[in-house]
């Protein structure tokens, strides 16, 4: 099949239905908390059946950090070491919760695979977090152990001082109730055995939304490597395809660039689990710097990368200003975690046609499934997030009153397939509220779906800000800046930012007689709040906000005068 024939939906349906009769790839229709959804038979049904799975490519190496290099075989090593000690030393069962936090290091995967393996949740914090959204983090998924390097175990200080600490890459005798990983940890040839199903819990990973707390969402084993499975199964497709230009390259040695926080699903799915399908190699970048990552692309012949889309165009923008840096190895940009610029996209077919522009849509609440287009597929309409992989993922649009709209039309976008999650961990209303009994899950986010099933992603309902792939909860930093005595109340959004998609900004009304300024708060917000999340604009007043005919702050007003008074209409 030729790709301009592939465009269309029909004939992307027709030749998955081909590709799906046998094979890794064969589907069934399973039952999932009641409902029907379409299933790859063969996959591995647990997490540990997914890692050792991998080794049906042999041994080859997998990770790379900084002078450091190990073969998946140490991988599995070091992580069954480490599933022994959570068991034998510190108890961890079938169900608790495990939480770490920690820099892009080897620590991470290993975490996360021992504490899977074994049946147990693993919840990986946000590294920006401060102490208390650790706190907060830890307490809420009712974990029973913190594994952590040196700037997250400093931030704990004097909090759930009764969860032992295992430290990474650090003197844990500068902790209290803690004990250095390489001392605990000896690699294993094997991992403890316990009976796990494939709906049993495997992962509480939080979100920002538009409330102020982050919710944990939980995620199955199923649902998990349903994500991964599918992008190879769409890879295969892309990949079978006749064209004139790339669709999605598929190097004899693939290696990949990891700069993507690997606590988000980008990272952890589209970087992580996803490479252990195709043999490929990662190579970790704990902190994004474009000049150090295009170096990196060089030494170990990275094929492809898949970050937010600042990443994306400093890599390029880079590599121009860097002629003597040898980057021709890399063949794919991919962007997720915030809507690409399709001038982007535009850019880097024209000037860049020898590496592949790719973006994907998708949340954590679907374990960052729902739509992707790269190539020749995405040149075609650069403006799309893509579209969702045929017979496995399916998205329609919904109007306010939840019925589907015509083609072409707008409404909030409803993603359905098994790579969705649970629940909300311990919030059964939030639930409700965001996946009907049918399985749909409502994404906040308003677009629409054209005649060839591509999906175009055109605002948000929910009330958050997207700065660089991040999410931030408005009204979590207005509670936060509430706090300050001065402020009588703040109204925080987002405004255009050509670098990171969006910039967060504030506008205060003052307490009577009371006078602040953008360095006094942004001091007091320093250490309560991740950096990322404190406002970069802020103005001040003595006026209270604007509002609307109901008496909420009119913010879409607000924004809008920010944008003018900017210059940025």
């Amino acid at each position: 099949m030729h790709v301009d024939e592939f465009l269309k939906k029909e004939n992307r349906e027709s030749l998955a239905k081909e590709l799906t009769k046998e094979g890794l790839f064969e589907l069934k229709e399973e039952t999932i908390r009641g409902n029907t959804y379409n299933t790859f038979a063969s996959a591995p049904k647990t997490l540990g059946e997914y890692f050792q799975f991998a080794l049906i490519h042999g041994e080859w190496d997998f990770l790379a950090y900084e002078d450091e290099s190990y073969s998946y075989q140490e991988v599995l090593n070091k992580a069954a070491g480490l599933a022994h000690v959570l068991q034998e030393t510190y108890n961890i069962e079938k169900g608790d919760s495990v939480s770490f936090s920690m820099r892009n290091y080897p620590e991470w995967i290993y975490s996360y695979m021992a504490v899977t393996s074994i049946g147990a949740i693993a919840v990986p914090l946000n590294s920006w977090w401060q102490g208390e959204e650790l706190d907060y983090g830890i307490t809420h998924s009712e974990s029973k152990l913190f594994i952590g390097d040196d700037e997250r175990l400093e931030r704990l200080k004097g909090f759930v001082e009764d969860i032992p600490r295992i430290a990474v890459r650090c003197d844990a005798s500068a902790y209290e109730n803690a004990v250095n990983f390489d001392e605990v940890v000896e690699p294993k040839e094997s991992f403890p055995v316990v009976e796990v199903g494939p709906e049993d819990d495997a992962s509480i990973m939080y979100t920002s939304g538009s409330t102020g707390y982050p919710k944990g969402v939980v995620a199955t084993h199923r649902s998990i490597i349903n994500t991964p499975v599918a992008w190879a199964f769409l890879a295969t497709l892309a990949g079978s395809l006749e064209s004139d230009g790339p669709t999605f390259p598929q190097p004899e040695k693939p290696c990949t660039l990891a700069a993507v926080p690997l606590f988000h699903v980008t990272g952890s799915h589209s970087n992580f689990l996803l490479s252990l399908l195709s043999a490929t190699k990662m190579v970790l970048m704990y902190k994004w710097d474009p000049l150090k990552a295009i170096e990196l692309i060089e030494k170990y012949k990275v094929t492809s990368f898949s970050g937010v889309p600042t990443m994306n165009q400093d890599i390029l923008r880079t590599s121009e200003e860097n002629p003597d840096i040898d980057v021709s190895s890399l063949a794919m940009l991919s962007g997720g975690g915030a809507a690409r610029p399709p001038e982007q996209i535009k850019d880097q077919e024209k000037n860049h046609p020898t590496k592949a522009a790719g973006v994907g849509y998708g949340l954590t609440e679907t374990n960052a499934a729902g739509t992707n287009a790269s190539g020749k597929l995405l040149y075609s309409k650069p403006d799309s997030a893509g579209f969702p992989t045929p017979l496995v993922h399916e998205i329609k649009i919904l109007d306010e009153e939840g019925n589907e709209v015509e083609t072409g039309e707008l409404g909030e976008v409803a993603i359905r397939s098994a790579s969705n999650f649970r629940c909300y961990w311990k919030n059964e209303e939030a639930t409700k509220e965001a996946m009907d009994s049918e399985g749909w899950f409502r994404s906040g986010d308003v677009g629409c779906v054209d005649e060839d099933g591509f999906v175009f992603i055109k605002d948000r309902i929910k009330d958050i800000v997207i700065r660089g792939g991040e999410n931030i909860a408005c009204l979590e930093i207005e509670g936060v800046i509430a706090e300050h005595p001065a402020v009588a109340e703040a109204s925080v959004f987002g405004i255009p930012d050509e670098r990171l998609g969006e910039s967060l900004v504030t506008r205060i009304a003052l307490k009577p007689g009371q006078t602040l300024n953008e360095a006094e708060l942004s001091s007091f917000l320093d250490g309560k709040i991740a950096k990322f999340k404190i406002p970069e604009r802020m103005w001040f007043q003595e006026d209270e906000l604007p509002r609307i005919a109901s008496g909420k702050t009119a913010k879409k007003l607000m924004r809008e005068e920010a944008i003018k008074e900017l210059g940025l209409d």
